[in-house]
């Protein structure tokens, strides 16, 4: 926040503040109401790009039936519940839920829906799942309304970016990594409007008439939220960090043009699953763990807000 205070999602459907000196407050700015089925819980928040002046924030969460994205107020240390933004349903199921929301520099709201564990509704064009959707100000500041669609054919993208310079958004996405078919093929994605990124027709590095990644790892890393550094006199100024759960590393990358010039995974084992990196206004990363969530194994500590200072 402008303060130099930020709010962090728990997944239960606790929002908490974390104060200037770093210290988590005890008790949360907000409680909302999420069904943590499988994947599911309070999942995405974003910070109005005029948050400083209005105090708007939008959350993005699982209830049983669908996701809801909704915005709410900051107001004396709390938030308050506006409204409801979309009108139509994105299925929520207890797998591939996605749940990143991010502002562009376009001041749109961008937000990243999974197919819930029903692959055909990537290739639905009526359906919000699977997609990446784009609103308006005047949508997220308004009612219920039926966003863009960016996008389509993902399966269940984890984090995005837009990268300084180009304004390109880039994307993680997790790959089939289970049960008896294919393993791995996790991607990395330049989205692109109108674009078509083959899930469930394709995967890999084989993407014939759809969009190809511009990185596939066939390992499963499982990488999730992501951000650009874009403060400047760093090593990594301009790289493309993300968290992996199932990597248990925090993987930076350069991107050059159409191809990953550079890849290397910091933190390695050290932390466990981590969940995501945000890049802080002192140029700091704050990366997330995630080893509470069922699939990890927590040690005392867990779970915690890491802060990584890029080399000079």
């Amino acid at each position: 926040m402008p303060d130099g205070r930020a709010l962090v999602t728990e997944r239960p459907g606790r929002v908490r503040l974390l104060e200037r000196d770093r210290s988590l407050r005890d008790a949360p700015v907000a409680e909302v109401e999420v069904s943590e089925q499988g994947e599911g819980g309070l999942l995405g928040l974003a910070l109005d790009p005029d948050f400083g002046e209005n105090g708007l924030v939008y959350l993005y969460f699982t209830t049983p039936a669908e996701m809801q994205l909704e915005r709410w107020r900051f107001e004396d240390d709390e938030l308050h519940r506006e409204a409801d933004l979309i009108d139509g349903t994105i299925q929520a199921g207890v797998i591939h839920d996605s749940g990143r929301i991010a502002f562009g520099p376009d001041d749109a709201l961008y937000v990243a829906t999974g197919e819930a564990g029903q692959p055909q509704l990537a290739q639905d064009p009526q359906s919000l799942n699977g997609k990446y959707l784009r609103l308006e100000p005047e949508q997220y500041r308004g009612g219920a309304t039926r966003p863009e669609i960016v996008s389509l054919g993902h399966r269940n993208p984890q984090g995005f970016a837009w990268e300084p310079g180009t304004d390109r958004l880039i994307s993680t996405e997790h790959g089939p990594s289970g049960g008896d078919g294919p393993q791995g093929f996790d991607e990395i994605n330049d989205i692109r409007a109108g674009a078509n990124y083959g899930w469930p027709e394709v995967f890999g590095s084989d993407h014939g008439d759809f969009t190809a990644p511009l990185r596939v790892y066939e390992e499963a890393i499982a990488p999730s939220g992501a951000t650009f550094v874009t403060s400047e006199g760093s090593e990594w100024t301009g790289d493309y960090l993300f968290a992996t759960l199932r990597g248990e590393a925090l993987r930076r990358i350069r991107i050059d043009s159409d191809r990953v010039a550079q890849d290397d995974a910091l933190l390695e084992g050290e932390y466990g699953r981590l969940r995501t990196v945000v890049e802080g206004p002192d140029g700091a990363l704050y990366v997330l763990t995630s080893n509470r969530d069922g699939r990890g194994s927590p040690v005392d500590g867990d779970d915690r807000i890491l802060r990584v200072t890029p080399p000079g």
